[in-house]
């Protein structure tokens, strides 16, 4: 059994076997998103239609409310048939947790209406942010903004006073429509999720839009509703590992999709009569699966630990912040390591354009260097945190 259904309730399951219900539909279509650059309309209808855009919304507006291991899952599922498409879906419903933080009001302003609506969300900092009656004025480009094309809302950092030299960081919320979406997003993989960039100009947030982040780190969240446990996980490391989903399923994509043509493929310049009849090829694919476990597993112990601190109410020690910052890198480069072997053993054909499998093995490598998925950082930072090094070298943690 997948990893990261265990435990999951009748109602996470249920949105589990939705999404998976998608991944023929979305795997038709991904070429498509890819070399458009975005996910067409009708598409995204379709991970909407299904509730998948309202797995972190609260039930109060209509929403699933599930857990962080519920949403891994379905990143999971998405992952299998496009990657791009599930990275927009798995990034709004992130999005949706740090949204349930806010106060009732600015929930009120995003969901109350349209709990599909959906908010994307930007660690650019703004160019200029200035305290004015009843909020801040604020301008500036917010880029890599996954699902841009897609939300109503989107969800961007910035500074509100403290020390200049470690300023209170917040979220400001404000609405797609009170900007310019530049197109800026011209890369290798991943290339469907037009992940663009929101220029604001002097759009004044009001203080019910904004949530310290400082605050929101160290288990003080601006909601009325402590009782929803979802809205108390731990905020950091949430971010980090709501990320590791889509790459997961786009591994486990690529592995089908080697083996699936294993006994209809030969090897060049040898007397095998397919891939699946050689040693060095089942040896290949053996090690690509157990990467790809690997990373599986770290995600599902990961989210179990995350989503039963939430339903404590207990606040984590620095050390598993930086635990599960460098356990989710070291799953990045567990599944770039294993589409590698994958591709190795597919053979040349891989590099074909209409080899769904160069596109996998894009969207892995693009996907898991999301800066909070740097492995080297992560790394440093845990040794920093077991050698009893308070130094400070990222910023959420």
């Amino acid at each position: 059994m997948n990893g990261l259904h265990v435990g999951l309730d009748a109602d996470a399951l249920r949105l589990v076997n939705a999404a998976e219900a998608l991944v023929p539909a979305l795997a038709e279509h991904a070429e498509d998103v890819d070399r458009g650059g975005h996910v067409p309309v009708e598409v995204f209808k379709q991970v909407v239609g299904a509730g998948l855009l309202r797995v972190c919304v609260p039930k109060r507006f209509g929403g699933e409310q599930q857990k962080l291991q519920t949403l891994l899952a379905i990143s999971e599922a998405l992952g299998r048939g496009c990657g791009s498409t599930a990275w927009v879906a798995q990034n709004i419903s992130a999005t949706a947790v740090l949204v349930g933080m806010f106060c009732e009001q600015a929930q009120r302003d995003v969901w109350e209406t349209n709990p599909d609506i959906g908010v994307c969300a930007s660690q650019s900092p703004p160019s200029a942010v200035a305290r004015v009656d009843g909020g801040y004025r604020i301008s500036g480009q917010w880029g890599y903004l996954s699902g841009v094309e897609q939300a109503g809302w989107a969800l961007l950092t910035m500074p509100i006073g403290g020390d200049p030299a470690a300023p209170e960081i917040a979220f400001a919320l404000a609405p797609v429509t009170a900007g310019t979406v530049v197109q800026t997003w011209n890369v290798v993989g991943m290339r469907g999720t037009a992940s663009n960039t929101l220029v604001l100009e002097d759009y004044v947030v009001p203080d019910h839009r904004i949530l310290s982040v400082t605050k929101a780190m160290t288990g003080t969240y601006a909601t009325e509703y402590p009782n929803e446990t979802l809205y108390r996980t731990p905020l950091a490391p949430s971010l980090v590992l709501g990320l590791l989903g889509t790459p997961i399923g786009v591994a486990q994509g690529a592995l089908e999709h080697v083996l699936k043509f294993a006994h209809k493929r030969g090897i060049a310049y040898s007397t095998f009569p397919s891939q699946s009849a050689s040693t060095g090829f089942q040896i290949q694919v053996a090690e690509a699966a157990l990467k790809i476990d690997t990373a599986r597993l770290f995600a599902a112990q990961l989210a179990r630990e995350l989503d039963d601190a939430a339903t404590r109410g207990v606040l984590l020690e620095y050390v598993d912040h930086t635990r599960i910052r460098a356990a989710v890198g070291f799953a990045c480069q567990q599944l770039r390591e294993a589409v590698q072997i994958l591709v190795n053993a597919h053979g040349t054909a891989t590099f074909a354009e209409v080899n769904p499998l160069q596109r996998m093995w894009r969207d892995v490598n693009t996907g898991t260097r999301h800066g909070m998925l740097t492995p080297m950082l992560g790394y440093e930072l845990y040794g920093k945190s077991l050698s009893g090094n308070k130094e400070t070298v990222a910023t959420l943690v």
